[in-house]
């Protein structure tokens, strides 16, 4: 099957499950930076525990940006970090927040040299929402969404508009079966060019089993005519596809208030209650209270 058509295919796993939210809907943003840190093999566990220092601290310096940090299911060793903002302007005075304050800028310096052995690459890029490319986003439950498919397309030069048209017959095909599923896609500006990155959020795995069910409709809805002007459109304007599962991880994540209202255990759960300490061995039992009178 074309590279196209198993890729567009993937956003259907995502079910219809994130359309039945009951908590407010979050627009994308409309600029959307993403931080890719390339994991050393079998270094995930030291890495974890720097990750989680560094959004403490940020939390504790209350840093202002709204931070998503996600682990890789799928593919090579990964972590990315999705922070949004209105504008390039809105960008540029989240980098300047810290500038000037050697104290601060210090202590994340410390963060870095204790996490930059553990990591071979890291890569910045940023994005362009693109609202006509998207689909149901007020359907999404983002605060309850657990895990994210993340879709980039590489276009080849000059082929950008037949991904608009391979959109359309998704969405039309998708639609016909009832699967009116959320996904949010932007387009490349900075550090990647030739792109669209499709986020397809999802609540928990079992989403995928929803989507998985509806396949065989999703094909028939498409259609021999549509399968193949899509497998066409594939051939002539996509030259490769990176198509994985990510999962959230609340300790790297600094997120918006609402979120931690929406769902208080999963962002930031109650520590657990230290068990009593035992005495010491030999040691008499504690005296009890009298019983009141």
């Amino acid at each position: 099957m074309k590279k196209w058509l198993c890729s567009i295919a993937g956003l259907a796993l995502a079910g219809s499950l994130a359309a039945q939210a009951q908590t407010p809907a979050v627009p994308p943003s409309n600029i959307l930076q993403i931080q890719t840190d390339n994991i050393k093999p079998y270094e995930d566990g030291p890495y974890d525990r720097f990750a989680s220092e560094s959004a403490a601290l940020s939390k504790q310096l209350k840093d202002p940006t709204h931070v998503l940090g996600m682990e890789a299911l799928t593919g090579s060793p990964r972590a990315i970090y999705l922070s949004g903002f209105d504008s390039f302007e809105a960008l540029q005075k989240n980098e300047e927040w810290l500038l000037g304050d050697a104290a601060t800028d210090a202590k994340f310096d410390a963060l870095d040299a204790h996490v930059a052995p553990h990591v071979s690459e890291i890569h910045y890029t940023v994005w362009h929402y693109r609202p006509d490319l998207s689909n149901n986003v007020d359907g999404a439950d983002i605060p309850h969404s657990h895990y994210y498919g993340v879709i980039i397309f590489h276009m080849r030069p000059g082929h950008l508009g037949q991904f608009e048209e391979s959109t359309k017959l998704y969405r039309d095909a998708n639609l016909k079966i009832g699967q009116n599923t959320p996904w949010a896609t932007y387009e490349g500006l900075t550090g990647v060019t030739n792109a669209y990155l499709v986020l397809v959020p999802m609540t928990s795995l079992k989403d995928e089993d929803a989507g998985l069910a509806h396949m065989k409709d999703f094909g028939a809805a498409l259609g021999d005519e549509g399968r193949a002007q899509m497998n066409k459109l594939s051939e002539e304007s996509v030259a490769s596809v990176e198509d994985n599962i990510w999962m959230v991880i609340p300790e790297w994540s600094t997120v918006e208030k609402s979120w931690i209202e929406a769902d208080p255990q999963y962002w930031a759960p109650e520590p657990a209650a230290k068990p009593a300490r035992k005495p010491a061995a030999g040691a008499a039992p504690a005296a009890k209270a009298p019983p009141a009178q």
